[in-house]
This record gives structure tokens, sequence and C-alpha cells, in this order.
């Protein structure tokens, strides 16, 4: 009579899994997918903070430049700093 219950079991938690699979339209809710590249969010920015972040970068400002840039975009520190720097070789 055990083996009835584990598999009745299995298929309980099998099932469960479908169930909640097919509720979630078979989306992936792993979370947001990163962007191509961090100079991606960079291009997408409006002129104004785009020309903010470019006077800070040419006036040494690379600190400034990266809280202007997560200001805009909510990118992490890491993103910013990469994006930045990025905008430093151009």
């Amino acid at each position: 009579m055990s083996w009835a219950v584990i598999v009745l079991g299995a298929l309980m938690v099998f099932a469960l899994g479908w169930v909640a699979g097919r509720s979630y339209g078979g989306r992936d809710l792993s979370g947001p997918r990163p962007l191509a590249g961090p100079t991606r969010a960079f291009d997408q920015l409006g002129p104004s903070i785009r020309a903010e972040i470019e006077t800070a970068i040419a006036s040494g400002h690379k600190i400034d430049a990266i809280k202007l840039l997560r200001e805009a975009t909510g990118m992490g520190l890491q993103e910013s700093k990469e994006a930045v720097e990025s905008m430093e070789r151009r």
C-alpha cells in the first residue's frame, strides 16, 4: 500500500507543477532580462539627460556621470560604471 501513496504523491506534485505553469501562461518568471550591453540603455536616454552625462564625462566627473545614469535608468552600479566607461572610450 505504501507504493500507492508514493505514486499518488508524485502524481499530485506533477499535477500541481503543471497547473502552476499553466496559470502563468508558460511565461518565464525568473526576472527581468539583462540588456544586450551596458551602452544600450545609454543610447535610449533622452537628449537632455544624455547631454548632462556626456558633460560630466568630458569634465572628468565620472562618479557624477554614473550617478546620473543610475537615476535615469535604474541600472545597477556595475552596469552604469561599464556604460560610462564605454562612453569615455568613444
